[in-house]
């Protein structure tokens, strides 16, 4: 899995490409609570377009990026969902748990 970041006002946008699975969700843990804590998130987006794959093992990693920055009092949100990645979060029950913005106009 590769990510690039990037700003948009308040929010950190990191783009994700590629599988995000359990082979690579513990490197993007890794990674993205780095960028957490070296730079101040206020509030983390990731966007998911170029997301192929999704098992069980990266929806784990996206409830604790949620965890964590809620207590940090940081917002987090999903954004460009493809519909295979929304079919699993919904099979899961979690598109309701998580902030999901259909594009990157949408956010607020």
């Amino acid at each position: 899995m590769e990510y690039s970041k990037r700003d948009k006002g308040k929010h950190k946008i990191i783009e994700l490409k590629g599988n995000l699975d359990i082979y690579s969700a513990s490197k993007m843990k890794k990674e993205i609570n780095q960028i957490i804590d070296d730079e101040g998130v206020e509030s983390l987006i990731l966007d998911m377009a170029h997301v192929t794959h999704m098992d069980s093992s990266g929806i784990a990693l996206l409830a604790n990026l949620q965890k964590k920055l809620k207590t940090e009092d940081a917002k987090f949100a999903l954004v460009n969902v493809t519909g295979d990645i929304m079919a699993v979060l919904k099979l899961s029950s979690l598109d309701s748990f998580f902030t999901i913005y259909p594009t990157e106009n949408d956010i607020k």
